[in-house]
């Protein structure tokens, strides 16, 4: 957009009549123009999550809980594979899903394929006797990628505005600035400039926790016990079995500890929980 001279010649002696109260002055009250800048944007982070894997093992079949209490909390066995994994459990009628294990099963036990432990059976609404069709599905912790949002364009500058920021800019320049005074610097004295003597400070470690282990689960075979372990392994949760006899029963205890810190015992029951065993629990 063109300026007339007139209107050139107006702005021009009101920025002078202003410019006689002093360029600090003029340049406080004469920000024309100017464009402003919002606040940086992040360009994008990552979160870990459990994905499910159906390429490396899934199944969608009827599974049996016989009514029994079981041991070893949330769980599955199925006879077609031979590696414990974390799944999802899901009853294909209801939609309702947990997280638990899946151990291998024997093929020469009658009925459904799927074997559910009590607490798997609870956790997805199945009856007890009930054969009904679940589905289980690997699952993996990976990174995920989330993308940055998408910045706003840049608002378009009023043509008359940029037009009488020139006109400002061009008083300005005809007018002499004067040279700023000089600051008086004050030394500082002597004793600041000799740096401080930091005493060395010694830093004890935590003290280990009253109760450093955690029982995850007991199980009346050694094989779904030692599964358990390798489960936990991958997970980055050290493990133990410990036996314990009972008249003529041996059961299997699965442990971990002792921790050196509460914080340490206190995540490996985190991770131990988001496994599916939330009935672990700590102890001395």
């Amino acid at each position: 957009m063109r300026i007339s001279a007139y209107r050139r010649r107006t702005v021009r002696l009101l920025l002078v009549g202003i410019l006689g109260f002093g360029l600090a002055a003029c340049q406080e009250s004469l920000n024309v123009g100017v464009a402003s800048v919002g606040p940086p944007v992040s360009v994008g982070s990552s979160v870990e999550q459990d994905v499910e894997r159906p390429d490396i093992f899934s199944v969608s079949e009827n599974a049996l809980w016989d009514g029994r209490p079981s041991l070893g909390g949330v769980w599955v066995a199925y006879p077609d594979h031979s590696d414990p994994e974390r799944v999802l459990i899901t009853n294909v009628e209801t939609g309702d899903s947990v997280i638990g294990a899946l151990f291998r099963r024997e093929r020469d036990n009658p009925g459904p394929a799927i074997q559910l432990s009590s607490d798997a059976a609870s956790a997805i609404g199945v009856l007890a006797g009930n054969p009904t069709e679940i589905s289980i599905v690997v699952l993996r912790r990976e990174t995920i990628e989330i993308a940055p949002p998408e910045l706003e364009p840049e608002p378009v500058a009023d043509p008359e505005a940029v037009a009488l920021g020139a006109i400002v800019e061009e008083v300005l320049s005809d007018i002499p600035v004067a040279a700023p005074l000089a600051e008086t610097v004050t030394p500082p004295p002597r004793a600041a400039l000799v740096a401080p003597i930091v005493p060395e400070t010694h830093v004890d470690p935590l003290p280990a926790p009253a109760k450093p282990f955690i029982q995850i689960g007991t199980f009346s075979s050694e094989q779904n016990a030692q599964d358990l372990v390798t489960i936990l392994a991958n997970e980055g949760v050290q493990a133990e079995i410990r036996t314990n006899a009972s008249g003529e029963r041996t059961l299997y205890r699965v442990i971990s500890g002792p921790a050196s810190s509460g914080s340490e015992r206190d995540e490996r029951l985190r991770i131990i929980k988001n496994l599916g065993f939330t009935d672990a629990f700590i102890f001395g």
